[in-house]
């Protein structure tokens, strides 16, 4: 799959925090910013990257409804027309999904990220992005099919901390060990646990017996879990830009087509 739209801005909206990615002919990522949205002035800096991005069109993926409106408008004030996907437009995959509505963006754009990098040797793809909850979403011939939420690693360490007399915070610095030697060093073995554990459970639940079948790997936790992932998997942290671009392009194309009728 070539990703052939010369500069589209790409922009994803997750609670806490707003990255943007611009990517340049190809599949290569030509600039990226993060920073927190809790600051007054994350629109402002949304749109001076809009300015220098040299950008006309852009494409969201946002998990916070109440800021995507913001972030449009911000763009429409630089210039830049917005594209924000959901599951009530028209994608380049079926999805066999209850409320598709209501089905996180982020997912969406990771299952067809997935599939149109790497289908092509496969029919079953699970889909693991370990993020502020970690989704881990079945792929199989073309078609989404669902799949599980858990909390993520950050989520359940809070968790703990918050609903407990004695537990502590585990400090970032703190690495896993098995067995665990002192309570944060538990707390941070245990949430790792159970993240690679429901990986495994969900591979046996869905996969079975595919010998073809591919773990895809990705989101801000996800190199923390690849240490620990035993089955074979790839590790893509562009996957997310990867399938906005291509609903990018899809749309575009609808666009064409319907203009020729």
């Amino acid at each position: 799959y070539r990703l052939y739209f010369p500069s589209p801005l790409y922009s994803h909206l997750y609670p806490g925090l707003c990255m943007v990615e611009v990517l340049r002919q190809g599949d290569e990522l030509g600039a990226e910013w993060s920073f927190a949205k809790g600051k007054p002035d994350w629109i402002q800096r949304l749109g001076d990257i809009a300015e220098r991005s040299n950008s006309s069109q852009a494409i969201i993926v946002s998990v916070v409804p109440n800021l995507t409106e913001m972030a449009v408008m911000t763009l429409e004030q630089s210039g830049v027309n917005s594209t924000v996907v959901s599951g009530d437009m028209d994608l380049p995959m079926k999805f066999d999904y209850g409320a598709l509505g209501k089905l996180g963006a982020d997912r969406i754009a990771d299952a067809i990220g997935a599939w149109q990098f790497y289908g092509e040797d496969t029919d079953s793809l699970l889909v693991v992005d370990a993020g502020t909850a970690i989704t881990i979403d079945l792929v199989r011939q073309g078609t989404f099919l669902g799949g599980a939420i858990i909390p993520g690693l950050d989520m359940m360490k809070n968790a703990l901390y918050s609903n407990t007399a004695q537990l502590t915070l585990p400090d970032n610095k703190i690495t896993a060990q098995f067995p665990g030697k002192g309570t944060e060093q538990c707390i941070v073995a245990g949430s790792i646990s159970a993240a690679v554990g429901a990986i495994r459970f969900l591979w046996n639940k869905f996969i079975q017996k595919d010998e073809y079948a591919r773990i895809i790997l990705t989101g801000g936790d996800s190199k923390i879990l690849a240490k620990f992932m035993k089955d074979e998997f790839i590790l893509d942290n562009l996957l997310l830009v990867k399938g906005a671009i291509a609903i990018f392009d899809y749309c575009r194309m609808e666009k064409k087509n319907a203009e020729k009728i």
